[in-house]
């Protein structure tokens, strides 16, 4: 990635962090004073709203690049009325040639196709590397399906801008009370084929194994009392800072969790003998990939889930049979229709 893609990345990771305070660990408010407003009925009033506002606030206090908000487009549409007029967009960063460098696009709940399909149009045709942020407060695996499909149709629809984009997109998906970030990189080259080709690989009906990395940002689980969670791997930085996670690497091992531990920039990644409890793990790296960054970066981890308190009072190499049984709770979550020993 190059500096602008991972800041834009870093700043998924912030804004996120933010909104998981705000929601489901302590309700309170972020940094800024930021909260979530309530309905007269009490409930809360979610949109993307508070997500505009985050990027805002961090954009701030960083300094790392002018923004500018509601910007209008250097395209002109036409989607109502008879006259091509400029749309806007949520939030640019500008670089120092006083010129956008990087659009940013924020939605809420499961929107319509037509919503979906204008906001693809702004970004693609503008043809400026992109965010597309997303928040949901509840969703399972039937809405993460029902809302890829408006994508994938939504992309269908603007296949014009599509064919000549040359632009890197990043598209998370951020659910509240959960905690979960899903986010996927998509790269444009300027070839029709190629390009479609991405987006069936990402949007497809088998998409939820093409390529999305999962985060899990539950702020109750910090590394210390009164730290920052540390959760999301996309701001897994500085030395030393011990992380755990059992995670999917489908292409090194297929259908099991491992279990991942990060210091600093080093890694290790253990298989469980789920046949042999008893047995001590496999510790490797993957191949061609020495640091965390490098893994990270790579894609070959599919899906991040944080270790829990309980977790961590038990060994990782001295209680096996411990770590066997977390691994088959969490496989029979995710592979239900696995054989008993996956992985094998």
């Amino acid at each position: 990635m190059n500096e602008v893609e991972q800041y834009l990345q870093e700043l998924v990771g912030k804004v996120c962090h933010d909104l998981t305070d705000m929601y489901v660990a302590r309700r309170q408010p972020s940094p800024y004073g930021l909260v979530f407003p309530r309905k007269r009925d009490g409930s809360l009033r979610i949109s993307e709203q508070e997500a505009k506002l985050l990027y805002f606030q961090h954009l701030n206090v960083d300094k790392r690049y002018c923004f500018c908000v509601e910007t209008p487009t250097t395209e002109t549409y036409k989607q109502k009325g008879s006259t091509p007029i400029s749309a806007r967009v949520d939030v640019t960063l500008i670089g120092t040639d006083r010129k956008p460098i990087a659009h940013v696009e924020l939605k809420a709940h499961n929107c319509s196709l037509e919503s979906i399909r204008k906001d693809l149009e702004k970004l693609l045709r503008e043809k400026t590397t992109g965010c597309w942020f997303h928040t949901l407060e509840r969703a399972d695996r039937g809405t993460i399906q029902v809302l890829m499909a408006k994508f994938k149709s939504g992309f269908s629809l603007v296949t014009d801008c599509l064919c000549a984009n040359h632009c890197s997109y990043l598209f998370a998906f951020f659910v509240l009370d959960t905690a979960r970030l899903t986010h996927q990189w998509l790269h444009f080259t300027g070839d029709k084929v190629q390009n479609e080709l991405v987006v069936n690989a990402a949007f497809g009906e088998q998409s939820a194994n093409s390529g999305w990395q999962v985060s899990c940002l539950h702020a109750d689980t910090a590394d210390e009392p009164g730290e920052a969670p540390t959760h999301a791997p996309i701001l897994s930085v500085g030395k030393g800072k011990r992380q755990a996670f059992l995670v999917l690497a489908p292409t090194l091992v297929p259908n099991t969790f491992l279990h991942l531990s990060i210091r600093g920039g080093s890694y290790r990644i253990r298989k469980y003998d789920l046949q042999e409890s008893s047995f001590r793990p496999e510790v490797f790296k993957a191949p061609g990939y020495e640091t965390f960054e490098a893994l990270r970066d790579s894609g070959l981890v599919t899906t991040f889930v944080p270790v829990t308190p309980e977790d961590l009072r038990h060994n990782i190499d001295g209680e096996p049979q411990y770590w066997c049984e977390r691994i088959r709770r969490i496989n029979s979550e995710y592979f239900p229709a696995t054989v008993s020993n996956p992985g094998s």
